[in-house]
C-alpha cells in the first residue's frame, strides 16, 4: 500500500476489483450482484504497477490468484474484512492511507506516550511490535539490529513487572550513550576512508 524507502514514503496503491464491475471489464460475471461486486471481499489493494497489468491480463491473473493473494495479504484479518461494504473505493483507500503513519513517527509517538505515562500497555506493545515488523519488513534504512533491539524493547515493556522493565530500560540508556558515540566513530573512519 505504501512505497518505503529511504527518504520515501507515500502511497503507491489502488483498490482493484477482483470481479469487474461493468460488462467487459477484467473478470466481469453478469450473475454478480451490486453487493457481491462492491463488498470488501470483492476488493485487493495493488500497487500502481501491478493493477493495470492484472486488468490487462485476465488469463494470467485468474480471479482464484487474485483470492489467494487477498488471502495472504489480509491473513486473520479476512474474516472482518470480508463483510464491508465499499461504496466508494477511492475514497476508502484514502482513509487507510491517512491513517497509515510513517513507522518512524509512530515509534516516536510510542515514545512520548511511554514518557509522559510511565506505563505501557497491552494496546502499546502490540503497536510497538506492528512499528517493528513495519520497519523490519520494509528497505527504509533500519537495519536488523535495530529491529530486534526494538523488539527485544517491546518484550521488557510488555512484561507484567514494571519495576523489572524499568530497570532494564534503565540498562539500556546506560548502555545506548556507548552504542551512538561507536557508531559515530565508525562514520567519521568511514568518511575519511572515502575522502
Amino acid at each position: 500500500m505504501l512505497e518505503v524507502r529511504p527518504g520515501v514514503y507515500r502511497k503507491n496503491s489502488q483498490i482493484a476489483h477482483i470481479y469487474g464491475v461493468r460488462p467487459k471489464a477484467a473478470r466481469y460475471r453478469g450473475e454478480l450482484s451490486e453487493d457481491q461486486r462492491d463488498s470488501f471481499e470483492n476488493l485487493i489493494i495493488l500497487c500502481l504497477a501491478h493493477h493495470e497489468e492484472v486488468d490487462g491480463d485476465e488469463d494470467r491473473y485468474p480471479p482464484e490468484k487474485l483470492h489467494e493473494w487477498k488471502l495472504a495479504h489480509e491473513g486473520d484479518q479476512n474474516r472482518v474484512l470480508k463483510s464491508l461494504q465499499v461504496n466508494n473505493p477511492e475514497a476508502a483507500l484514502a482513509a487507510l492511507a491517512k491513517i497509515a503513519e510513517p513507522p518512524l513517527n509512530r515509534l516516536e509517538a510510542i515514545t512520548k506516550r511511554l514518557e509522559e505515562t510511565g506505563t505501557a500497555s497491552a494496546d502499546t506493545v502490540n503497536e510497538l511490535k506492528q512499528v517493528i515488523a513495519s520497519i523490519s519488513d520494509s528497505s527504509a534504512g533500519i537495519d536488523a539490529q535495530t529491529a530486534r533491539s526494538l523488539a527485544h524493547a517491546a518484550e521488557v515493556l510488555g512484561t507484567r513487572d514494571f519495576v523489572l522493565s524499568a530497570r532494564q530500560l534503565g540498562e539500556a540508556a546506560q548502555t545506548l550513550p556507548g552504542i551512538s558515540r561507536q557508531l559515530a566513530e565508525t562514520a567519521e573512519m568511514m568518511m575519511r576512508g572515502n575522502r
